[in-house]
């Protein structure tokens, strides 16, 4: 039976949400793959639907020039820009005609909201009732999901229709997911709640895949109050598209905080590992390898805190944007219900609210506190290591003075045994040089054994000690002249 549903004037609403500004390049510095939103519309959307506009897509944003991406076209400063030329106004398609002469409209509008860049892109069938299994027109070959616009935030889909022929509201929204979805969607995106928006039901569906890029998430609007698309005016439409960025941006960071809480588990767990070779490396008799594989240890252990500290940092960010984008989240949604009519129900709204609030941001502290409690526990034992090696490197260097004076000493010792060896030679030589200079006398006059005072001094005799006389003169005057020199002429 649910072959024969039909809906009349089916229209599917694609709200992409991609990171323009990435906190890893710097404060508000552009994203590496900021511009592939913009492509991947163009390109597999344009191409998938065959829509000239659609295709020539860069030629129309501001953030393009001469087809290449080029961000610094968008006015500065501001929270919200319009990126379509020249007046930030939706572009309007050319009708579509199908094998069937059925005409598909469609249009697109293109934003900058603060760090993310958003579009509302519209397909829709008018004045025409089609079978629900009709809807994968809609989405030829599943050009409409992430793994073809691939969103770095994710993405929500919204279909609005006027029921024509069904059951239930519920089962018709359940086959019109299943339709539109068809089999591209590798995890089944499953009914999670329903509520009434001016009037009418509206049902929520979701894929729930950890990353919020592979994630399927479905509205689905069916007509009951005939007076419903008076209520969805451009200003709703607005709160919507803010209300379900701020949706994404939370789930998104959860998702990487759950990331980097793993990373910083491993990170601990290596840490942990770490910590025995300390009490190996206070057995160690030698000193000096002793020091050595403690400085190894305090560089990998503190390579690691750096790397640990960084998940941290990541965590309390995390967390900062959750609640700033919860508050945003929660504004968008007053802003809202302040458009509702009577009988509107928008609790499914609210209890993902809740869930930011209380879930997502109370396990990030969670997280948070057992890191942070790691770290206080890693710091000590940084601080244990560097001490120790302080310690080492202080005894090492009273170890290795010791040796240098002791070194010293024998030094000086053997300086003091060449000083003598050097003037017990010199004197061997000089006294060797006075006697080779004296031996002639004996020669020319022999020394007679016998000694009578009442005769001169023999002249081998005189020669030695005149000689010794004038080595001692001569070394005292030149021992003056260098006492004096210095004396008058002081470095």
């Amino acid at each position: 039976m649910s072959q024969e549903w039909q809906i009349k004037n089916p229209s599917i609403s694609l709200y992409p949400f991609h990171l323009r500004d990435d906190r890893d390049e710097g404060y508000k510095q552009v994203a590496k793959n900021a511009q592939i939103l913009w492509d991947n519309l163009a390109d597999n959307v344009g191409k998938e639907f065959n829509i000239n506009e659609l295709k020539s897509l860069r030629d129309k944003l501001i953030c393009y020039k001469n087809g290449v991406y080029y961000p610094d076209g968008e006015r500065e400063n501001l929270t919200q820009v319009k990126l379509l030329i020249p007046d930030g106004k939706p572009l309007n398609f050319q009708p579509i005609t199908q094998p069937d002469n059925q005409k598909v409209h469609g249009s697109i509008n293109a934003l900058r909201l603060q760090d993310t860049y958003t579009a509302d892109l519209t397909f829709c069938y008018k004045n025409l009732t089609i079978k629900v299994a009709d809807l994968t027109r809609l989405n030829p070959e599943g050009c409409l999901l992430q793994n073809a616009i691939k969103p770095s935030l994710g993405q929500t889909l919204l279909l609005y229709a006027e029921p024509a022929f069904y059951d239930t509201y519920r089962k018709l929204a359940d086959e019109s997911v299943k339709a539109f979805v068809q089999d591209k969607q590798p995890a089944s995106v499953d009914f999670r709640a329903e509520g009434k928006l001016f009037g009418s039901p509206i049902f929520e569906y979701d894929s729930r895949e950890d990353d919020a890029r592979q994630r399927c998430h479905f509205l689905v609007w069916l007509q009951e109050n005939p007076r419903t698309l008076e209520f969805a005016t451009s200003t709703f439409n607005f709160y919507l598209m803010n209300l379900l960025c701020s949706r994404a941006k939370i789930i998104f960071v959860y998702g990487e905080a759950r990331k980097n809480y793993r990373q910083a588990q491993q990170i601990v767990g290596e840490l942990e590992k770490k910590l025995p070779k300390l009490r190996a490396i206070e057995s160690e008799q030698n000193r000096q390898v002793k020091l050595q594989k403690l400085k190894e240890l305090l560089a990998e252990v503190h390579t690691k805190m750096l790397a640990f500290a960084l998940q941290v940092r990541y965590l309390q960010e995390d967390r900062n944007t959750i609640d700033t984008n919860a508050e945003n989240y929660g504004k968008e949604l007053t802003r809202i219900r302040g458009l509702c009519i009577p009988g509107d129900n928008l609790d499914f709204w609210q209890r993902f609210l809740d869930l930011a609030e209380n879930k997502y941001q109370r396990q990030i502290e969670i997280d948070l506190n057992y890191l942070l409690a790691s770290q206080n526990l890693f710091q000590q034992s940084i601080s244990t290591v560097r001490g120790m090696v302080e310690i080492e490197q202080v005894e090492l260097d009273r170890e290795q003075m010791e040796l240098y004076k002791q070194k010293e000493e024998e030094e000086k010792k053997r300086s003091r045994q060449l000083e003598n060896i050097i003037f017990f030679v010199g004197t061997a030589i000089g006294g060797g040089q006075i006697f080779s200079a004296a031996y002639p006398l004996i020669k020319d006059t022999p020394i007679k054994w016998q000694p009578d005072f009442s005769l001169p001094l023999h002249p081998f005799a005189a020669t030695i000690i005149w000689s010794l006389l004038f080595g001692l003169l001569f070394g005292l005057l030149m021992l003056a002249i260098a006492v004096w020199v210095r004396k008058t002429f002081p470095r």
